[in-house]
């Protein structure tokens, strides 16, 4: 599975570039386009990974992009069993029912 969040390059505004999460478009994230590589056009689906030193932007295959996108959905559809919130680490965790 890919690391990160898909988002395709909807515009580039000056020295920034435009993202939208793919495939839903109703997140915005916007970047300098000095992350970009040449080969990136408005329309190409991008996986973005952030990390402290800055944003790492990778052009996504477009089948790749479905399978994410499948992958995602059959993870979405399992119930969650049970949760609890780990205050040290920082995050959320829980099992699904099988």
């Amino acid at each position: 599975m890919l690391k990160g969040r898909m988002y395709k390059l909807d515009r580039f505004e000056d020295d920034l570039a435009v993202l939208l999460e793919y495939p839903c478009e109703s997140n915005v994230l916007v970047v300098p386009t000095d992350d970009l590589t040449r080969d990136m056009k408005v329309g190409d689906v991008v996986l973005v990974d952030i990390k402290e030193e800055g944003f790492y932007i990778t052009k996504v295959n477009k089948d790749a992009a479905i399978h994410q996108q499948t992958a995602g959905m059959k993870f979405l559809s399992k119930k969650i069993n049970s949760y609890y919130i780990d205050y040290e680490q920082g995050c959320l965790i829980y099992t699904t029912a099988s």
